[in-house]
């Protein structure tokens, strides 16, 4: 009987930052690049097999989702512009849909304190090279910038430790930790949870499913509790829940954008510089 392949260190940390971008990618609005990037053959090689003997548990979800992505390749337009408006059913054309997508809408009732978390995201970007894209609209805390920044992380600590650079491969992982820890395990369950709700048995609810158990490993992975399924949504403000601008004419009526890109070629940041 032929023995399964040890899974390395490495490989699970690529592997990992995989997962992350893909499901940064899967909650940008749905247009063909975006599509093309999730059905590129090429993103799709030994990572699923990595994270699926590491943990089994995701495996059935990813499967799911694999193939929801796959119905997406083999869609036509008018299968994408009906995708399109199910994104706009569910997140919205503001900050505020039925399902939003920014950290800050989860539990986040104290003006002072929403400044502050806002300002810790995007201290931790800067920390690591990265800012938000100039056509984003100014908010570091959509989810697909959040799984976007952890994927990020993964890679750097990747190429640190094959480099030997043990020092900043270690800072990578704290950071991870701390992200995890204080954001995107604070929120997540509880995004994913209207999300399953809202597109059961659509491509966001494959995607939200996917998500919700690759986050709950990485809560386990780094010995960090998951947020509640459930959380009290901020509040709506008239005066700030306004259509939100997207940048580029031709990404939809008002859809987010929201992505962070490299400043510079630092394999790590040190937020304590």
């Amino acid at each position: 009987m032929a023995c399964q392949p040890m899974t390395t260190e490495a490989e699970l940390r690529h592997s990992r930052a995989a997962a992350y971008g893909l499901i940064a990618h899967g909650f940008l609005y749905p247009d063909q690049d975006t599509i093309q990037t999730m059905t590129e053959p090429k993103r799709w090689e030994q990572w699923p097999q990595v994270l699926g003997s590491a943990d089994t548990q995701i495996a059935d979800s990813l499967r799911h989702l694999r193939c929801s992505i796959h119905d997406l390749e083999e869609s036509s337009v008018g299968a994408l512009q009906e995708l399109q408006q199910n994104y706009d059913s569910i997140f919205g054309h503001s900050v505020r849909g039925r399902c939003p997508a920014f950290e800050m809408e989860y539990g986040r009732n104290e003006i002072l304190r929403q400044a502050s978390d806002l300002a810790d995201l995007a201290g931790f970007y800067k920390a690591f090279g990265l800012e938000m894209t100039s056509d984003a609209n100014g908010r570091p805390d959509h989810i697909a910038a959040e799984c976007e920044f952890m994927s990020v992380l993964c890679t750097k600590e990747a190429h640190a430790s094959a480099q030997g650079d043990e020092e900043n491969a270690v800072i990578c992982n704290d950071a991870q930790r701390t992200f995890l820890r204080d954001h995107l395990a604070r929120w997540l369950p509880a995004f994913v949870h209207l999300i399953k709700q809202a597109d059961a048995n659509g491509f966001f609810g494959a995607l939200a499913s996917f998500a919700d158990g690759f986050v709950k490993t990485e809560c386990d992975r780094f010995d960090v509790r998951a947020g509640p399924a459930t959380l009290k949504l901020k509040p709506p403000n008239p005066d700030l829940d306004t259509t939100i601008s997207c940048g580029p004419a031709d990404c939809g009526q008002g859809q987010q954008k929201d992505q962070v890109v490299q400043l510079g070629t630092n394999v790590s940041g040190n937020r304590n510089e």
